[in-house]
């Protein structure tokens, strides 16, 4: 039997430091980028067992996602997220605050500078997409 440990989430990579670039065709199906162009982004997953848990960082852009295909916690550790679902109303978080995207979201992410997150995502959910 193998010996069961803690996973640190290590402060660089929270800053951004050491984050891996991710190719432009990486992404899922259900996300179209706005105005046509790739968002440069990079990330570093710590821990793929029940959950996965991950930095991803990107440069400023806005994406259309059609049915979110899990929940994602989702903490801002820099820049600002604005979230406009198509059935309407905006919200905007910044640095510091911390929210939930559920299964099923159909809307706009925009990230309107430099963005980084650290996220938890049930890979159950990622499994059955």
């Amino acid at each position: 039997m193998s010996k069961i440990i803690p996973i640190a989430v290590e402060q660089s990579f929270l800053d951004g430091i050491g984050l891996v670039t991710n190719a432009p065709s990486e992404g899922e199906d259900n996300i179209e980028v706005q105005d046509g162009e790739h968002i440069e982004n990079s990330s570093h997953i710590f821990h793929t067992g029940k959950i996965m848990v991950a930095v991803y960082q990107a440069g400023p852009g806005k994406v259309h996602i059609d049915n979110a295909a899990y929940d994602e916690f989702v903490h801002i550790l820099e820049g600002r997220l604005i979230l406009t679902p198509d059935d309407g109303g905006t919200f905007e978080f910044k640095k510091g605050d911390s929210l939930v995207v559920p299964k099923g979201y159909t809307g706009y992410w925009h990230m309107p500078e430099k963005y980084r997150e650290l996220i938890v995502i049930d890979t159950d959910e990622l499994q059955s997409e």
